[in-house]
């Protein structure tokens, strides 16, 4: 059996959980790594759209600019209304668990896999939901703190230690890869401090993994760092005040970005020199996408194997939802391929 894993993100091209379990079994077989998502179907395919369009009836808030989520640009925006106090909303995580809870049940618990389920930050998705006008969505972030955390832990409630919760991250590593490189850390710091909240929040026994995203809006990043220096800053703040009594499973860091194929350059590379990734905490490279060669994907893991000095595992840069099965198909091939090749 070989030592390295592939990583399921998150969304898959298929219909429903039952599906998505049997589709990527099919491919990937035993190189599925120690987790694996239900495929986020339905809605859970555009990952947070439908939790913002959900804020259309909000007795508290009103629309502002209206969107298609055709880009980055044409998304709805919301406020709130003068007058009124944002105090809660409502997410549905640990609804759509329980719909893939049996499932999972029925057909991976057995391989001793647990289930992963997708968190994104609660920083993301008030920054999406207020038009990515981001001192907006710090004053009003307590509701959407307060909503993640009540849903982890009714999903705990149900599934116990036998879940791995994906924290997804992409707005903080965006707008850090932004900055000017002396102005990172101290931004990182600040990043890290609120994701630390919801690890924090965290039943004791937990386990989580990390996400760090580009974003992929229509299979289309929002970020593009100029090399692996940003998400080495924010992984490293993460893990310096990670809290006892919650095990962090794996980082995924991202490479490709969305329809961009990952960077063939070692200088790209060069800063995973200075992460402070723990032994026991998997690596996985974000760098899969069906627009390179097999070859050309080997030679990415190889340099980034190279600097870690480590046996990585292998994923795209963010889930497959939003690509059409046959795409879909063709990168977790190739990612069973980069994965079982000496």
């Amino acid at each position: 059996m070989t030592t390295r894993s592939v990583h399921l993100v998150g969304t898959l091209p298929a219909g429903s959980a039952s599906d998505a379990f049997a589709w990527a079994t099919g491919i990937l077989g035993h190189t599925i790594g120690p987790s694996m998502p239900d495929g986020e179907t339905g809605e859970r395919r555009d990952w947070v759209n439908r939790l913002v369009e959900n804020l259309r009836g909000h007795p508290d808030l009103e629309l502002v600019r209206d969107g298609k989520w055709t880009s980055y640009t044409d998304t709805p925006a919301f406020r709130v209304k003068r007058g009124h106090h944002l105090r809660t909303i409502d997410l549905d995580y640990a609804a759509e668990f329980e719909k893939s809870w049996p499932v999972y049940e029925d057909m991976v618990s057995g391989s001793g896999r647990r289930l992963q389920v997708g968190i994104p930050s609660h920083f993301d998705v008030a920054a999406i939901a207020f038009g990515f006008n981001l001192p907006v969505a710090v004053r009003h972030l307590a509701p959407f703190r307060d909503a993640t955390i009540r849903e982890m832990g009714a999903i705990w409630g149900r599934g116990g230690n036998q879940v791995v919760y994906q924290l997804e991250v992409p707005i903080e590593l965006i707008m850090l890869s932004k900055l000017p490189r002396p102005a990172q850390p101290a931004a990182a710091k600040r990043f890290a401090r609120e994701i630390l909240r919801l690890v924090e929040a965290a039943p004791r026994g937990s386990h989580l993994g990390l996400h760090l995203c580009l974003g992929d809006l229509n299979n289309e990043a929002m970020g593009d760092p100029a090399d692996a220096g940003p998400l080495v800053t924010l992984a490293n703040a993460i893990m310096a005040e990670w809290p006892r009594g919650r095990t962090l499973d794996y980082l995924h860091a991202p490479f490709a970005r969305g329809s961009q194929p990952a960077s063939l350059d070692p200088d790209y590379y060069a800063p995973l020199a200075g992460l402070g990734l723990p032994a026991d905490v998997r690596f996985i490279g974000g760098f899969i996408h069906e627009d390179r060669t097999i070859k050309e994907q080997l030679m990415v893991r190889d340099q980034i194997e190279h600097i870690l000095e480590r046996t990585i595992d292998v994923a795209a840069s963010c889930g497959l939802g939003r690509r059409e099965r046959p795409a879909a198909r063709k990168n977790l091939e190739i990612a069973k391929a980069v994965a079982e090749a000496p």
